[in-house]
């Protein structure tokens, strides 16, 4: 079906977001912060990582997700932020972006190779916009600036080309001109700084009609740029070259702000989170685009056919799911390819179909037909069922406007993923409504049941992955010992070698000096590791108050969900606060003492800067500072002793610092790492101890329909339905995701992968799936021995990259093992029936099913015997009215009502005969934007099939006067 088969739906993308490092006004913490915090939202799906001449964020962050951070985003696109001069009417410059493609594997150098044709002069010298151009313009415009990170900040402020070099620039740029959209600023920033009569509004005029996007969020401004104001704004709109979209981010330069952008004025953006989806808010600015807390939802879930299944057809159709768009939804193909059908077969399942017409296809092949099982699935939850032949039900829960509809059927699905989910309507349905918690659905009530164990599981994964982090820090540190022996050693040998280096003083004032001299650097390093110690102790206060406040939000999320449930479980108010936890006092005021405490004693040490007081650091540094000032004769000499002198000092500091290490390795470190070995093998037998909690639950929801069917007399006989749970471990997908850990072509624990896999097969497999958590501890503590031989250490069998981490993250997971629904019809596992014994099998599960109550609009080609510009003119602006309000799904042969009413799916039909003469239909599903060539993209086949289909594409983007040259 594709990536996003449901077509174009509402998501939230930040288009304007700035990360750690940033040049300018940087706010952000450390990456780890950063990505915390991308991690810890599931909104947004599509991050336009925002830099100023730069692709240093966007890569960084690129690099991060490859690695697998920041899942929950689909998409990363490049957003280069420029500065044009000259000035606005407010004396700012205008902020002009691009937002850049990545579907090029090469975009990045590409992007790169542009920025380095980018240039400006300054001096008598010209600067192109690349980071060691810009560190140079820096230091260039500020001879005072010395690092090379504020010379990049300094340069970046300073590099402002024209509008006119800009532009030049980007029309030169053919890889940009076909993979970037340019985006300008509506605000003060960007056009808003200009009057309307001022002296550059005709320069303002230049930068709208080269834009494309506009950012902003204010609604005003999105009215005037979709010419929904007055007749002289929709003019002035018609003249800077039509309408625009408004695209809004948080343009957040701090964690506080990530995502967060005033007022709740979030980006929702309807398309595929792909660039060709963006590129789709060009032709559509108004409908795909929305700027608020929410995206705009108008329909009734209960009257939005999610999707359709087809199953037991005699061959026809394979056994398939189909989504469907709560939009509109077009149904394609060539004549005779099953556009029709299904609109008929849906019809026919919602009690809609009516059609006495004998050409229809249910008229047409019914009788071979006969048995063909039609489900709904609706948007609420609710699924219709029918069965062809029998006798249509009354509801009519969709309207159709007849003239042959489409028929879905669901795909032969050996892995009973649909016949799963109608197991679970069949158990809910017999479970008693005094048990089902309120719950709506099996699935709810399996969420409401097994929620705590679930959240266990995920705990337990944590502990698993902090253990193994913790069990390696310490191993590596125990690795360590031998090296920071040596080094002491190393240390001692070159501290005697320094001092015999120093020669003997030539007077006794000399001598005098050297030992006063040596007194105070001794005395300096003391006072330096004793002012390092007190600041280690803030910083442990600081980390100390970091981790109460985290605690202290979850222990607030904590009450917050807990009191919620006490309160829905009947408990009164005045008891529910002894579930409460708090600290008993203020943590922070002991904090806060200690922390005064340490400051003053850190002063004391340190002395003031103008009279410091003798012994503190200052008044050292300043004795040593002239005693090294004294003149000598033998300056090189004196050169000499201070060098050696400094360096035995760093020496001595060293020697304490490795010298406490080594006992806290030796001790507390070696016993907690035996601790964490076997806390990290307990907390992997308990996670499959907690799974063990869920099965029971599991099989407690079984119960009901299993009592049924013991004692079922119906015929075909019922009693041959078995329903229970297995334990699933899916050993080739776990081995396959160990094996690019290794280097094949070397000696491999067990052997080779093969031996490795089945050594996995013997020792593992068996505790795996035999739900008796007792067996995995010593089952894992054996299959983990061969990892762990002196003769075959990691490094001989790790590919490069891959680290022991990696290993033991591998090794401990639990994503391969699953509780899964096994269902035996006659002793045979399902995946194994005939098709016409899943039939009996699909009969005996659909029993007692009730029909919803929903009303989609099904219209079968209105188009017929239209003249494309009479379906242009009449019918697009309805449709594109009507979608708003209701799902359409709509069978037709027209390119102007797929693309020009901008169908927020299309469905393909397509058919084949196979040998018997019978014919094979099958569809695929995307969004217009979906646009893969080599993967027979939906666009494609839109333009391929639809006579006409490039041209409504082009007419769509002439309606917005945005046809590039």
């Amino acid at each position: 079906m594709g990536e996003y088969p449901r077509g174009s739906e509402w998501r939230r993308w930040d288009l304007h977001v700035h990360g750690p490092g940033t040049l300018l006004n940087d706010q952000f913490g450390s990456w780890e912060e950063y990505l915390g915090a991308i991690e810890a939202q599931d909104e947004v799906r599509v991050i336009g990582i925002t830099e100023y001449f730069s692709l240093e964020t966007y890569s960084t962050l690129k690099r991060y997700k490859e690695q697998g951070r920041s899942s929950n985003i689909d998409l990363l696109l490049p957003n280069l932020e420029f500065r044009l001069a000259p000035p606005t009417d407010k004396a700012t410059a205008v902020n002009i972006h691009l937002l850049i493609s990545r579907d090029d594997p090469q975009h990045e150098q590409h992007i790169n190779n542009a920025l380095g044709r980018l240039s400006w002069d300054y001096g008598d010298r010209r600067y192109s916009c690349l980071p060691d151009q810009l560190v140079d313009l820096g230091k260039a415009f500020d001879p005072k600036v010395t690092n090379d990170r504020t010379a990049l900040s300094v340069g970046a402020t300073q590099f402002k080309v024209s509008f006119d070099t800009f532009s030049k620039w980007f029309k030169g740029e053919s890889w940009l001109q076909r993979n970037a959209l340019v985006a300008v600023a509506a605000g003060d920033d960007g056009l808003s700084g200009f009057r309307r009569d001022g002296a550059w509004s005709a320069l303002r005029d230049e930068i709208t009609r080269f834009s494309q996007i506009l950012f902003s969020g204010r609604p005003r401004e999105r009215e005037f740029w979709l010419g929904l104001g007055d007749e002289e704004d929709r003019e002035t709109v018609r003249r800077l070259g039509g309408p625009r979209p408004c695209l809004h981010g948080s343009d957040a330069h701090e964690i506080a702000k990530l995502f967060r952008p005033d007022s709740d004025r979030f980006c929702w953006i309807k398309a595929d989170p792909t660039f060709e989806g963006l590129r789709q808010v060009l032709f559509e600015p108004g409908d795909r685009v929305h700027i608020g807390p929410t995206p705009p939802i108008y329909h009734n879930s209960s009257r939005v056919l999610r999707s359709v299944t087809l199953a037991s057809s005699g061959g026809w159709f394979n056994d398939v799911e189909i989504p469907f768009n709560a939009g509109l939804v077009s149904v394609i193909g060539q004549k005779g390819s099953g556009k029709s059908a299904l609109a008929e077969v849906i019809s026919y399942a919602a009690g809609s179909w009516h059609t006495e017409d004998p050409s229809s296809f249910i008229k047409r092949a019914g009788s071979h037909l006969r048995g063909l099982r039609i489900t709904l699935h609706w948007a609420d939850g609710e699924d219709t069922h029918a069965c062809l032949g029998e006798e249509q039900s009354g509801d009519k829960a969709v309207r159709f406007l007849s003239q042959k509809f489409v028929e879905r059927l669901c795909a032969e699905d050996y892995k009973g993923t649909e016949l799963v989910r109608a197991i679970e309507a069949v158990v809910f349905s017999y479970i008693d409504p005094t048990d089902t918690l309120n719950a709506s659905s099996f699935d709810e009530l399996r969420s409401l049941r097994t929620r705590a164990t679930r959240e266990q599981g995920e705990r337990l994964r944590e502990d698993i992955n902090r253990l193994i982090e913790e069990e390696l820090t310490l191993w590596e540190n125990s690795l360590k010992l031998g090296e920071k022996r040596h080094r002491l050693e190393a240390l001692t040998k070159e501290a005697d070698g320094l001092s015999k280096q120093i020669p003997p003083p030539a007077t006794k004032e000399e001598a005098d000096r050297q030992e006063d001299l040596t007194y105070k650097r001794e005395a300096l390093a003391r006072i330096q590791r004793t002012i390092a110690d007190e600041k280690q102790r803030l910083q442990t206060i600081s980390d100390i108050r970091s981790r109460v406040n985290a605690f202290k939000e979850r222990i607030r999320r904590f009450v917050s969900e807990l009191d919620t449930m006490l309160a829905s479980a009947g408990i009164p108010e005045i008891e529910r606060r002894a579930f409460r936890p708090d600290f008993p006092a203020d943590t922070e005021l002991p904090l806060e003492r200690r922390s005064e405490a340490l400051n003053r004693r850190i002063a004391q040490h340190e002395g003031t800067t103008e009279y410091p007081a003798k012994d503190t650091l200052r008044w050292l540094e300043m004795r040593i500072n002239s005693l090294v000032e004294i003149e000598a004769a033998d300056k090189a000499r004196q050169e000499s002793i201070r060098v050696n002198q400094n360096r035995i000092a760093e020496i001595g500091r060293d020697f304490i610092r490795v010298h406490d290490e080594i006992p806290e390795i030796e001790g507390p470190e070696s016993q907690r790492l035996v601790e964490a070995r076997e806390e990290r093998l307990e907390a992997y037998a308990d996670y499959f101890r907690n799974l063990r909690d869920e099965q029971s639950t599991l099989e407690q929801l079984y119960e009901p329909v299993k009592a049924h069917l013991a004692s079922s007399t119906a015929e075909p006989p019922e009693q041959d339905l078995e329903f229970s749970i297995r334990w699933e471990a899916d050993v080739a997908t776990w081995i396959e995701r160990g094996s690019v850990l290794f280097d094949q072509r070397r000696t491999l624990p067990y052997g080779t992968i093969r031996a490795l896999s089945a050594a996995a097969e013997r020792i593992l497999v068996p505790a795996w799936t035999s739900g008796d958590a007792s067996t995995i501890r010593p089952a894992m503590r054996e299959f983990v021995k061969e990892f762990s031989r002196r003769d075959l250490p990691p490094s001989r069998y790790l590919r490069s990259g891959a680290s022991i981490k990696d290993l033991f993250h591998w090794l401990f997971e639990v994503d391969h093992i699953r509780l899964t629904y096994n269902l035996k019809y006659d002793g045979v596992e399902l995946e194994k029936l005939s098709p016409g014994t899943k039939g009996i099998v699909l009969l005996i599960l659909y029993l007692g099913m009730d029909v919803g109550d929903t009303r989609p609009l099904i219209v079968d080609q209105p188009d017929e015997n239209l003249d494309n510009e009479s379906i242009y003119q009449l019918l697009t602006g309805y449709f594109r009215n009507a979608k708003s309000g209701r799902q359409i799904i709509l069978i037709t042969h027209n390119p102007n009502l797929v693309v020009n009413t901008d169908s927020e799916q299309v469905v393909v039909a397509s058919c084949v005969r196979r040998e018997n003469g019978l014919p094979y239909i099958s569809y695929r599903s995307g969004a217009l934007e979906n646009d893969h060539p080599s993967e027979h993209g939906i666009r494609e086949q839109v333009c391929r099939i639809l006579e006409g289909g490039s041209d409504a594409f082009l007419r769509r983007e002439r309606r917005y006067a945005l046809m590039t040259e």
